[in-house]
């Protein structure tokens, strides 16, 4: 009890010496806009750029995270032996079955693609067409028509053009391979190649680099129709061969089509930030840290495929939006971020468990436990312990919330939370970020066997702030502070812009002049930042 009577009093003393006044918040998630029911929203957009060496040749590869993720452009290797699957689905799959001469790996190609080289001299490669462009010439499908027609006497023809660049300029010279070609007037002379064919290349003489580039005689006002795709194995410079067997794919696969990268983003809501990372390995892509903002409504289905749903379905007071938590997370409030000078004073916050965690608790699954034993008996508790900062450095005290408690010894006080209850984070005081740390009585060799994620909304809090506060450089000073239409800042030296910026960090107001005017604005706190010959100076006003 001493200590926090210690702790609410440097509070206040805090509070007198500054002239601060607190100003109440709450972290809804309802004013982040999501896409639609049963939405999420993590980073979701960007590319991977990476590449990959055979011989003396570097291939590069462009990965999206769009739509789940998709092979963008460039070059993948592969294993895979698929003659017969026809359509998108069997897009890493050789015509010839294999690589040349009966070799594993070999390399798929999207249109306009570069392979650079490090060898001046090239003789030549092999080429053959992808099951999937293949098939879609013999049989057409809903997107491309079958070569020859119904009669067989369409002049169809399927076109692979190899240019040469020597130091960053296109050569004149330029090799075309045909990968189908129905435009002879005998019909059984028509063919799509099935097997690996040698193209030479001495005739491109020096260079550096090769483009690749697939015409078609199946086109429309977007571009091809015929699936734009096609194999190369055994590239033979004057030095090597760029055979591909070097490459190893990754466990359990049979191609290659994307490098790794985390991406990251942050969302804000009531002036508090919460950030997310995507992950993109070889393998595969996930979300990978932080918070994800739901409105997923999912309440029954079990597993990892329902990751973003609260265990009841709803935010909390029946919202449409809440944030998920991956693992061990932290939120950061305006001023942690140095958007503004004074910190915050936490009040609460709504926890639930998710569906995930919720069933592999009640039932167990394949890698929880199912809490309490078969007997009922075990003391099993998942929970989640909630860290203060206040310039990097942890508050003393936390708060210990629990998402189930097995622990008694009468059973059927035991529960698994399904509905959002209340954590009261008044203990914690002035703070600048807040840390969610879970814990579990079941654990592995790898962590926890419960699966680490929770559901939180409605972060109250009150924002410690000066109504009258001086600038950080007492040099500068706005008056009238609090101002409802106009503000003047005296500022005696030069400057070139005053930049007017709220607690979200964004810029709404610039002015070469002192005198501004902020009718437009909402009221709220906001900074003027001023810049000059010798820095950047900032001063906090409120609108009223």
């Amino acid at each position: 009890m001493k200590n926090k009577f210690i702790k609410i009093a440097s509070i206040l003393s805090f509070a007198a010496l500054f002239n601060l006044s607190a100003q109440a918040q709450t972290a809804t998630f309802e004013d982040i806009q999501l896409q639609g029911a049963n939405s999420v929203k993590i980073p979701n957009t960007g590319t991977v750029n990476s590449n990959f060496t055979s011989g003396s040749c570097t291939f590069s590869n462009s990965y999206a995270i769009s739509f789940g993720g998709y092979w963008n452009s460039g070059w993948a290797f592969s294993k895979v032996n698929d003659t017969t699957t026809a359509g998108f689905t069997n897009l890493y799959g050789s015509y010839a079955n294999k690589g040349f001469n009966n070799s594993n790996n070999y390399a798929v190609s999207q249109n306009e693609t570069f392979i650079k080289i490090n060898q001046n001299t090239l003789t030549g490669l092999y080429v053959t067409n992808t099951t999937y462009a293949a098939l879609s010439m013999k049989n057409g499908d809903a997107f491309a028509k079958k070569f020859g027609g119904s009669n067989g006497n369409d002049s169809d023809w399927f076109k692979l053009t190899i240019n040469a660049y020597q130091n960053g300029n296109l050569k004149t010279e330029k090799v075309e391979f045909y990968l189908a070609d129905y435009r002879f007037n005998d019909n059984s002379q028509d063919y799509i190649v099935k097997d690996w064919t040698f193209v030479n290349l001495t005739s491109l003489g020096g260079l550096d680099s090769l483009k690749f580039t697939l015409t078609s005689s199946d086109t429309n006002q977007f571009g091809l129709k015929t699936p734009a795709f096609f194999c190369v194995d055994h590239i033979i410079t004057n030095a090597d061969t760029a055979t591909f067997e070097n490459l190893n794919l990754p466990f359990g696969q049979d191609y290659w089509n994307r490098g790794s990268k985390v991406f990251t983003e942050e969302y804000n809501s009531g002036t508090t930030f919460f950030g997310s990372e995507y992950s993109v390995t070889p393998s595969y892509n996930y979300w990978s840290d932080g918070f994800a903002i739901s409105n997923e409504t999912d309440s029954t289905t079990e597993g990892f495929t329902n990751l973003f749903s609260s265990a009841n379905g709803r935010g909390a007071f029946n919202s449409n939006n809440y944030a998920v938590c991956n693992g061990n997370s932290t939120l950061i409030t305006a001023q942690g971020k140095g958007i503004a000078d004074a910190g915050i004073i936490a009040k609460g916050i709504w926890i639930n468990n998710g569906t995930y965690p919720y069933f592999s608790m009640l039932k167990g699954d394949g890698f929880g436990k199912k809490f309490g034993g078969q007997s009922g008996n075990d003391s099993d508790f998942f929970r989640v312990i909630i860290h203060g900062y206040l310039r990097n450095k942890k508050i003393i005290d936390s708060v210990i919330f629990y998402l189930a408690d097995f622990r008694n010894s009468d059973n059927s006080k035991d529960y698994i939370l399904k509905n959002w209850a209340y954590a009261d984070l008044t203990k914690l005081g002035y703070v600048d970020s807040i840390s969610f740390k879970l814990e579990s009585s079941d654990v592995g060799q790898f962590g926890m066997n419960t699966p680490a994620f929770f559901c939180i909304d409605n972060f109250e809090f009150d924002v410690i702030t000066s109504v009258n506060e001086i600038a950080k450089n007492n040099a500068v000073k706005i008056y009238p502070n609090p101002s409802t239409e106009n503000i003047y800042v005296n500022y005696e030296g030069d400057f070139s812009t005053i930049h007017i910026i709220n607690l979200q960090g964004k810029t709404v107001l610039q002015s070469t002049t002192k005198n501004i005017d902020i009718s437009g604005l909402e009221n709220g706190i906001y900074i003027a930042q001023i810049i000059t010959e010798n820095g950047v100076l900032n001063s906090k006003f409120v609108k009223q």
